[in-house]
């Protein structure tokens, strides 16, 4: 027994005759016929009297099996109804986890526009660390997560990745700093100065440690923040160095500072993250709302 057999019980109990049901139906009446007594078979009972053709009768069972269709085919269209609304996205939720760079890159204009396109979708931001955005998108806490590929590079087939935006890793010092008049800089040439950097889990003091663990070094990290505009603070106003990434700099640059390339250049992708196995309309548009943005 299937939904259409339900409907068909339905059309027959409100007509109560075969052949207007049929017809309702777009049915023959033998048809019909065939599909009352399949259903009678199936729950083992008569359901409706056909002594009387023009008018039949229900039977006590078939006025319960009614009750039932009629739930079981409300709840149905229901149902379709909701996953229609997540469709046309009128319905739904999004949990982003995102490194707190979404100003500088432009992407936080792109979420504002998609929350003022689809009001219904209920949008929810999170700011951590990318290692832990990793890990929680590996937990399903996180639908999606903006990070850089620092932290994408072992992730598994099960994920897809998109690239956003390609940075480059900077140099950035006090300006009265005596590397400050070169116009580019080796990490070899850091060795002897102190670090202010973004706090590990970040990607980029993992990135900074491993190049100078390759120049020769360990670099004397005096401070750690999560957050850019103190970590230039702190170097403006010191003869301390910190790396970062340009745009995610870019606004919070003064002229107590400057910014200089590496010697060997190294950039970074800003990738949107999502699992695979999610097939998500909201998702869908709000990757094609983030690339918007950055075209």
């Amino acid at each position: 027994m299937n939904l259409e057999d339900l409907q068909a019980f339905i059309q027959i109990y409100q007509t109560k005759n075969i052949s207007r049901a049929a017809e309702q139906l777009n049915l023959t009446q033998s048809a019909l016929s065939k599909r009352l007594q399949a259903i009678q078979r199936t729950v083992g009972v008569t359901l409706v009297s056909t002594q009387n053709r023009r008018r039949l009768q229900i039977t006590e069972a078939g006025e319960s099996f009614y009750r039932y269709a009629k739930l079981i085919t409300t709840q149905y269209n229901l149902m379709q109804n909701e996953l229609q609304e997540y469709q046309e996205l009128k319905r739904g939720s999004l949990l982003i986890g995102t490194v707190p760079i979404l100003a500088q890159y432009g992407l936080m204009q792109a979420l504002t526009q998609f929350m003022a396109d689809y009001p219904q979708i209920n949008l929810r931001l999170r700011e951590l660390e990318g290692a832990e955005l990793i890990e929680q998108l590996h937990t399903a806490n996180l639908d999606l997560v903006i990070v850089r590929d620092l932290q994408t590079d072992h992730l598994n087939k099960n994920y897809r990745s998109q690239n956003l935006y390609r940075d480059q890793l900077m140099v950035i010092l006090p300006a009265a700093h005596p590397l400050a008049q070169k116009k580019e800089i080796s990490i070899a040439q850091l060795a002897d100065f102190e670090f202010t950097l973004l706090p590990p889990g970040s990607g980029v003091y993992e990135q900074v440690v491993t190049l100078c663990e390759h120049a020769g070094f360990t670099p004397n990290v005096r401070f750690e923040s999560t957050h850019i505009e103190t970590i230039l603070s702190v170097v403006a106003n010191s003869q301390q160095v910190t790396l970062l990434f340009q745009r995610s700099a870019a606004p919070f640059m003064t002229t107590k500072l400057v910014s200089r390339p590496l010697t060997s250049p190294i950039f970074s992708e800003v990738q949107l993250v999502t699992p695979k196995r999610v097939q998500n309309v909201a998702i869908n548009q709000l990757r094609r709302y983030l690339q918007a943005a950055i075209n």
